[in-house]
């Protein structure tokens, strides 16, 4: 397992439409690609800060979504939104816990 970390600067007063679009953006990458086994999101309205993270079986199949066109759709979407470029960081899984 390898995980993916997203994350975007909202612009002031745009914090929600970033966090919806994101969110949006997740459920249906999650839907449409296998490899992509679960998605977080979560934020922080006072600083802006909306964070994907996406756990995907292997890091190659983590690389590809770079190059997929729904991808660079997304981004297209999203920037004009964000104070920052998004930041991505790849990690590896160590543990996952969950009930």
């Amino acid at each position: 397992m390898y995980v993916t970390e997203f994350t975007l600067r909202a612009k002031p007063g745009h914090f929600e439409q970033v966090a919806e679009i994101h969110s949006e953006f997740a459920a249906d990458f999650l839907s449409d690609h296998p490899a992509l086994q679960a998605v977080m999101v979560v934020g922080d309205e006072a600083s802006g800060v909306v964070r994907g993270i996406g756990v995907y079986t292997d890091r190659e199949a983590a690389d590809e979504v770079n190059s997929d066109p729904e991808f660079a759709s997304y981004n297209d979407r999203i920037e004009p939104l964000l104070a920052s470029p998004p930041e991505r960081v790849e990690l590896q899984l160590l543990h996952h816990y969950s009930r």
